[in-house]
């Protein structure tokens, strides 16, 4: 007499909505990005010189820089959790290696962004090309943290 066990075969994408959901009930989600309370000198907010930076404004060209970190992160950000998870590291650190590297995306974003190029004026007078960083105060200030 032959027994055959059927094995269910398991989505990958079930798998991993089971374990995302399972991190949001134990700990909450991680949030990454620009948190207010970090001011220039001038006294504008971080958080509304990334917004405007990112979206831009009658003034300020549209930079986009989160949504492409994002897109660029996801995946790996995702594997990472998994793997983290079980390699045997707790829930919470793995989420916390994932909104490391997620953080890390989006500073190299703020880097890397070329396009659409500071005006001449604007180069001349902060000493640099680079259209997202001027004191680098912005791309420092890309933060985490856990959100219950």
């Amino acid at each position: 007499m032959e027994i055959k066990a059927n094995t269910p075969k398991i989505n990958k994408d079930d798998l991993l909505d089971a374990v995302l959901q399972k991190l949001r009930l134990q700990f909450g989600s991680v949030e990454v990005g620009f948190f207010v309370g970090t001011k220039y000198k001038t006294g504008k907010d971080v958080t509304t010189v990334a917004r405007d930076n990112d979206q831009g404004t009658k003034r300020i060209p549209e930079r986009p820089f989160m949504i492409p970190a994002g897109i660029k992160a996801a995946n790996k950000t995702i594997n990472i959790t998994v793997q983290s998870i079980a390699s045997g590291l707790d829930e919470q650190q793995a989420l916390s290696k994932a909104a490391i590297m997620f953080k890390n995306a989006i500073q190299r974003e703020i880097t890397n962004l070329k396009e659409p190029p500071n005006a001449e004026s604007t180069i001349l007078k902060k000493g640099s090309s680079n259209p997202l960083i001027d004191t680098g105060l912005m791309r420092s200030k890309v933060e985490w943290k856990f959100k219950k």
